[in-house]
């Protein structure tokens, strides 16, 4: 449930949330298990000092995630392959 999250990752959700409309994109519907990815981008920002994608494994050095640095360059194929990122 959204009420077992810090304020700080439900500003992140709901700033996430109008930059991805903003850009034609939407959010999962599913608020719980969004949020709990939105937890992930919010700890590891608080860890790596970016927002390092939370389903994917990372180097926890910039230069090297920046692949995988949210939104991530696999967004767009996961999106046409299956309809959705993680």
């Amino acid at each position: 449930m959204s009420e077992e999250y810090p304020p700080e990752v439900l500003e992140l959700h709901r700033k996430l949330h109008e930059e991805a409309e903003a850009a034609g994109y939407h959010l999962n519907p599913d608020r719980d298990f969004t949020l709990m990815l939105v937890d992930g981008l919010y700890r590891n920002r608080e860890r790596y000092g970016y927002m390092l994608c939370p389903c994917r494994f990372g180097e926890g050095e910039r230069e090297k995630d920046l692949d995988i640095i949210c939104p991530c360059d696999y967004r767009d194929a996961d999106l046409d392959e299956y309809g959705q990122c993680y």
